[in-house]
């Protein structure tokens, strides 16, 4: 390109407006630009389009960045080279070489918007992604409760069960159920409205044998006062009478250290 005396003068206005000539090519462009008024405006539409791609650049996770400019210009240098050479190749008009750069800015502009609307689909994708797995974790969570408490219910159920209660003395609440599976020597305790433990402590479940306590299982109520614990070991070798429970250390005790706070009989029926 070696200004308007080599070229046609329209196939630099684009060059022109996006600041590509050298001093002296820009000098003679200008001072033809003086003379054309359809060359003017020309300039102007094409510096628009300019102004417009760099704003779409300037767009959070766009990638044109501070090169578009050279990246338009390549493109365009790269069609000229590719475009067919001699007397027979058809001279733009303003108006088409005006219509081909905007097309080539629509184009690019198109481009961004797609990779930053593939960008956004993919970040609402993983939410929705994330929120179902959550979904899934609470689904399997409660479907493991519900299985508990049908194996629960199942050995309560079963066949030579005996249900007993424990209660605290001159008060109906709290409360513990004691279900004795004879067959096994296995009960579960099933507490409900039990009162709060200081920290450190828990609840302590004692079999009476032979008129001795016989240490077992601690727990601790959940929030609302409930407790549940299945497949506690009843002492053989002994006559079983009764049932204890008192507050204990976490660990256990090997002997009562506080007072009985609920105790009921475990008579055959």
């Amino acid at each position: 390109m070696t200004g308007p005396a080599a070229d046609s003068p329209q196939d630099l206005t684009a060059a022109y407006a996006l600041g590509a000539l050298p001093p002296e090519e820009a000098r003679r462009f200008e001072a033809f630009l003086a003379t054309s008024a359809e060359a003017r405006r020309e300039v102007e539409e094409y510096r628009e389009v300019a102004a417009l791609l760099a704003l779409a650049g300037a767009e959070p996770g766009s990638e044109a960045g501070p090169t578009l400019r050279d990246r338009v210009l390549a493109r365009v240098a790269d069609e000229k080279r590719r475009s067919p050479a001699g007397p027979v190749r058809p001279v733009a008009t303003p108006r088409q070489s005006s219509a081909v750069w905007v097309a080539l800015a629509a184009s690019l502009l198109l481009a961004l918007g797609l990779g930053a609307g593939l960008a956004s689909a993919r970040g609402r994708l993983a939410a929705v992604e994330a929120e179902l797995a959550g979904r899934q974790a609470a689904l399997a969570r409660s479907q493991q409760q519900l299985a508990e408490r049908q194996a629960t219910l199942d050995a309560i159920l079963e066949p030579g069960v005996q249900m007993f209660q424990l209660t605290s003395s001159g008060d109906p609440e709290p409360g513990i159920q004691l279900f004795w599976d004879r067959q096994r020597q296995l009960a579960i305790v099933h507490g409900y409205r039990l009162k709060p433990v200081p920290a450190g402590k828990a609840y302590q479940l004692w079999f009476i044998r032979d008129g001795a306590p016989v240490p077992s299982v601690t727990f601790k109520p959940g929030a609302a006062g409930g407790a549940t614990v299945e497949a506690i070991p009843v002492p053989e070798g002994g006559a079983i009478s009764a049932a204890a429970v008192t507050v204990e250390p976490e660990a256990g005790s090997a002997q009562p250290t506080s007072p009985i706070v609920m105790v009921g009989p475990l008579k055959r029926s």
